[in-house]
């Protein structure tokens, strides 16, 4: 099993800062969002030169795009890029529903992309978010169910967000195997959730929220996953000292490796 670091731990900061924080604090490699880096025209040199670093083992598609088009370009690029620099997993998001990504929509359900991609591609299960009582989810593949359909009936497998997971009001041990277990799970997003008030507080600390992130840990141990794991926290809930991440986040590598 290989433990990440996601750079969008440290949005807004140089990539650099994320692939030497990784690298002091041991992590196995890092996960690179490629949101600012994948149209660059000397991405590739970019993308090695990082690596040098710390490993990239997982692109993360571009999700902060122009419009619905640019979403179909983006991931295309992505995994042009993966498979060129020996990159094994990309990960992305589903389409929003019909109306609000239309030319993205279209394009994943229509196309047969994915058929000839030489890399694992990982759909990612989407947040819901909180109405008054409600949860809604605004995109067009987020039940459990259906995202294990669509890995039983394509080369597609799945991202498994524990963050994710908790806005939907699903135990962790539940959900992964509602999607179908090790068997359709190639990659998971590592970080905390609760609801106060009626407000959902997401990418928290592992250990500082209600999920039952340690136990899931062990859960997988157990069934015998030995894919990968990123370690994916908002910024706002490090520390702000450079020195307090690494210890904090150390501390946490070692109590993973631990279990």
């Amino acid at each position: 099993m290989l433990i990440l670091l996601s750079t969008g731990c440290f949005y807004k900061s140089p990539l650099e800062k994320s692939f030497y924080i990784a690298d002091a604090c041991g992590f196995d490699g890092v996960e690179l969002i490629l949101n600012d880096i994948y149209y660059l025209s000397d991405a590739e040199e970019k993308i090695t030169s990082l690596s040098r670093i710390s490993n990239i083992t997982v692109f993360h598609a571009p999700f902060v795009v122009d419009s619905s088009k640019e979403r179909v370009q983006s991931l295309m690029r992505s995994v042009e890029l993966a498979e060129r620099l020996n990159v094994q997993t990309v990960v992305f998001h589903p389409p929003l529903k019909f109306l609000l990504d239309i030319s993205y929509w279209r394009w994943f359900w229509k196309k047969r992309w994915f058929d000839d991609a030489k890399v694992n591609l990982c759909v990612e299960n989407m947040p819901y978010m909180k109405f008054g009582r409600f949860r809604i989810n605004l995109y067009s593949i987020h039940k459990f169910k259906d995202l294990k359909d669509l890995a039983q009936r394509t080369p597609l497998k799945i991202a498994f967000d524990t963050t994710h997971c908790g806005t939907s009001g699903t135990n962790l041990i539940e959900a992964f195997e509602e999607l179908g277990g090790i068997e359709n799970v190639y990659h998971i997003h590592l970080s905390d959730f609760k609801e106060e008030k009626g407000v959902f507080w997401e990418h928290l600390f592992p250990g500082e929220g209600e999920l039952e992130i340690f136990k899931f840990l062990c859960y997988l141990k157990d069934v015998g996953y030995n894919r990968t794991i990123t370690i994916e926290i908002f910024s706002k809930y490090l520390p702000e000292d450079d020195r307090e991440k690494i210890e904090k986040l150390r501390a946490l590598l070692e109590r993973i490796r631990s279990l």
